[in-house]
């Protein structure tokens, strides 16, 4: 009797301890930083529906921007030194002038409500949507821009 409470004892061991050993964490994935320029992250084939994207990379291990596929050349490409002269510019579908990273980008994840990408907050038609404290996505990461409150959008 004593003998098997010893081999079901024996038993449960191996396995908690096979478990332990199993449910080690793994190495955390960092995501890209420094896409090339023009250059826009792989999005479920929606990428080259931004105008500014010219090529879509993918991320690989050790923030490697490899090349997926170039984006279709549009036809409202124009100059790319940004020279287009006043009758050639389409007219602004927004009052918005929004900082570069105001979406967020590549590197940045999703915030935590209150906090929220300063491009939502200037997109809320009434307000600022619940945000509080707004972000902007610079250099693979979410920087403070400014805050929300019952007076407006503030830097």
């Amino acid at each position: 009797m004593i003998r098997k409470h010893v081999v079901i004892v024996a038993v449960a061991w191996a396995v908690l301890v096979a478990c332990a050993a199993s449910c080690s964490d793994g190495e955390t994935v960092q995501p890209c930083t420094g896409i090339p320029a023009g250059g826009c992250p792989l999005s479920h084939g929606v990428a080259c529906d931004d105008p500014a994207c010219d090529a879509v990379y993918a991320c690989r291990s050790g923030n490697v921007w490899e090349l997926d596929h170039k984006c279709p050349p549009r036809a409202d490409a124009g100059p790319k030194d940004g020279a287009v002269p006043p009758e050639a510019a389409p007219p602004f579908d927004a009052s918005i002038d929004a900082p570069p990273g105001a979406y967020g980008g590549p590197g940045c994840g999703l915030l935590q409500a209150p906090d929220c990408a300063l491009g939502t907050a200037l997109s809320c038609p009434s307000g600022c949507c619940g945000c509080e404290d707004l972000f902007v996505c610079q250099g693979g990461g979410w920087a403070l821009w400014g805050s929300c409150s019952d007076a407006g959008i503030r830097q």
